[in-house]
């Protein structure tokens, strides 16, 4: 084997040794990441309506799809401060004959991680809560001959918690998460009849992360 075939394997078993198993002082040094993440979000409570026989939001709405990105700072061993936007999409269903359009979710949320594991470790297992507001889009219904505004749209308060892991290599990660999510209620646009309730969700978030 020649000299540049010996050089050309040796920094290829460095690059890969890099890359599966960080170094500690790089781990530690990595404070700030990028993730961006795909989420599915079905409902867990709430009515989407007031009244005998009112719809459930899970009568109304499939279950959520969703993307954004988010940055989080980890300014210690035990905590990282994180913000983020997202976009999701709820399709409408019917319900007794009523056809409900199409939801949209834009939240926007800070919060924060409590790191269960060292910084030097591949694995990051976590707990995490966030807090902020979401933009519920306005949604009309269809039923028989009548096709009207059911909510308008309007900013509602967010809250979640929930446990998420990591796994990295080098500056990458792939990560998940699962989290109780609350959301204040829509605005009605029909008076009692679409008078709703906030409503919870489980979203499950998988990320791809990039550390630096």
């Amino acid at each position: 084997m020649n000299r540049q075939a010996v050089i050309g394997s040796v920094l290829f078993g460095i690059l890969s040794l890099m890359l599966l198993f960080p170094l500690e002082g790089r781990a530690q040094e990595d404070r700030a990441a990028v993730r961006l993440w795909v989420q599915a979000t079905p409902f867990i409570s709430g009515e989407a309506g007031t009244g005998q026989g009112a719809p459930d939001y899970t009568d109304a709405f499939d279950t959520g799809l969703g993307f954004g990105g988010e940055f989080s700072w980890r300014f210690c061993r035990w905590f990282s401060a994180v913000g983020g936007i997202g976009y999701e999409v709820y399709d409408g269903d019917t319900y007794e004959g009523i056809a409900f359009d199409d939801l949209d979710v834009v939240p926007v949320y800070a919060g924060g991680k409590f790191h269960m594991v060292p910084g030097m470790s591949p694995w990051d297992l976590y707990l995490r809560l966030d807090v902020g507001a979401a933009n519920l889009s306005s949604v009309d219904i269809r039923y028989g001959a009548f096709e009207g505004r059911y909510w308008n749209s309007s900013w509602v308060f967010l809250f979640d918690v929930g446990v998420g892991t990591e796994y990295r290599w080098g500056p990458w990660g792939v990560s998940v998460d699962v989290k109780a999510r609350y959301l204040g209620a829509p605005d009605s646009a029909l008076g009692n009849l679409s008078d709703a309730d906030a409503f919870w969700t489980l979203p499950v978030v998988f990320g791809l992360n990039y550390h630096f």
